[in-house]
């Protein structure tokens, strides 16, 4: 009889769908595996000490070249050889700067013609093409890593591709946004979406729709959502104020697994709220309708030792008040929060200082003060 208790208990354990590991438990819901981590790290010997290499100055009062001033830093990315090109939003040029932060060349510009945009949204690189979108007609121009204008592709789908990145060498990722309207109705959608390199749509991974009514709803809630990229995975943040969880899909949209954390809804702070207005007050989308609670994940990247970071909303105050604080993950594990010393820490996405990994290096962008710094890590 102990013999057959003891068989039957075994077989229990081994078909219970949650099992006990460390610092977090993994539940399997329609065979989909979810890591729910507690706020206990799994290691405490994680140092992240970025070391700056270069700093890259808009406005470089040193030249006598012309072409080199970025009057408006808009959008920027490196290529495989850690060359970095950005775009000035002010008469719609790329700026290609080597490696170590020398200025090559500047290309493109304002207009109608050939390798020319009327306004430019943001850009990419992809493989061994720059690619730069017209925001105005939803044209996607690609030059070559030497600046040579090669030709344009049309976004046919009705709405602006947004805050995209290249996913492989011939898939892009980034946002697509469709209006459509019923009656008197306007609904937005804003989806994440794969795209083929001509810009053709391949996968859905996430879609969001929501009524549009400019008094009433808040952009900062309904969208914005997080996400990041890895070599065979993508990491989406379900945009929440109480709910810490990251959805992981392979590069064909399937749904691998998914990641939780322990989070309590955090409120806005008086203080918290000015600054957020400040920042925001002259974008078309802001209202008056503003968020009263933080959402839970603000911003992701993906960084060359393999780990997910995810910047989390936090509860402040004067000993924290601008710290920048990262969770690291691997394979679904919480293993630290670390802090970085690079730049403030806010608790909505700030496009003015940002933090962003790309291949083996860390850049933090100030489109405040017009610069952008290069550290290794």
């Amino acid at each position: 009889m102990l013999k057959h208790f003891m068989i039957i208990s075994v077989l229990f354990s081994l078909l219970s769908c949650t099992v006990q590991e460390k610092n977090y438990t993994i539940e399997v819901i329609n065979g989909v595996k979810t890591y729910r981590n507690k706020n206990i790290p799994s290691t405490k010997d994680i140092v992240i000490k970025p070391v700056e290499l270069f700093t890259i100055n808009c406005e470089d009062n040193s030249t006598t070249d012309s072409t080199r001033i970025i009057k408006r830093f808009n959008d920027f990315d490196v290529d495989i050889n850690n060359n970095i090109y950005i775009s000035d939003m002010s008469n719609n040029t790329l700026k290609k700067f080597d490696s170590n932060g020398n200025y090559i060349k500047s290309f493109g510009g304002r207009g109608k013609g050939p390798g020319e945009v009327e306004m430019t949204g943001w850009m990419m690189v992809l493989k061994d093409t720059v690619i730069v979108d017209d925001y105005i007609v939803q044209d996607m121009l690609k030059f070559d890593a030497d600046g040579n204008y090669l030709y344009k592709n049309r976004v046919n789908e009705p709405g602006p591709f947004e805050r995209y990145q290249a996913l492989t060498d011939d898939k892009i990722i980034g946002y697509q946004v469709y209006y459509k309207e019923e009656g008197e109705e306007v609904y937005m959608s804003y989806n994440l979406t794969i795209k083929n390199s001509n810009f053709t749509n391949y996968k859905e991974v996430a879609q969001k729709q929501i009524l549009f009514n400019r008094e009433k709803y808040n952009f900062f809630d309904m969208f914005l959502s997080a996400y990041a990229t890895s070599d065979s995975l993508i990491y989406f943040a379900e945009k929440s104020d109480s709910k810490y969880k990251i959805n992981v899909y392979d590069h064909e949209a399937n749904h691998i697994y998914s990641i939780m954390k322990n989070y309590a809804k955090i409120p806005f702070s008086e203080e918290e709220l000015i600054i957020f207005e400040k920042e925001y007050n002259n974008r078309w989308y802001f209202s008056n309708n503003k968020s009263k609670f933080k959402s839970a994940i603000i911003q992701m990247g993906y960084d060359k030792y393999e780990r997910l970071w995810v910047i989390s909303a936090i509860k402040r105050d004067e000993t924290n008040k601008t710290d920048y604080l990262v969770d690291l993950f691997k394979d679904g594990v919480f293993l630290q929060q670390i802090k970085l010393d690079i730049c403030p820490g806010y608790d909505f996405v700030n496009y003015d200082e940002q933090i962003i990994l790309k291949r083996d290096r860390l850049y933090y962008i100030n489109r405040k003060d017009q610069y952008l710094k290069v550290y290794s890590y």
